[in-house]
């Protein structure tokens, strides 16, 4: 059962690039956005799913079915 707050599309779609193992500055670029409102994107997702790290995020989305 998925007990963590609910992860925004914009937090997936910034996990999901993560997951690709892109780098800030590329996902920025990519997702139209500035480095700081990915890093703050990727912090508040972090946070939501009880991560320690960019890789804990990753495999707890993973995990729980948010991204492939």
């Amino acid at each position: 059962m998925w007990n963590h707050p609910p992860v925004s599309p914009r937090e997936l779609d910034v996990l999901a690039q993560v997951a690709l193992g892109k780098q800030n500055a590329r996902i920025a670029r990519q997702l139209g956005l500035t480095e700081s409102t990915v890093k703050s994107y990727l912090s508040s997702a972090m946070r939501k799913l009880e991560a320690e790290s960019r890789y804990e995020a990753v495999v707890a989305a993973r995990r729980a079915g948010l991204i492939p």
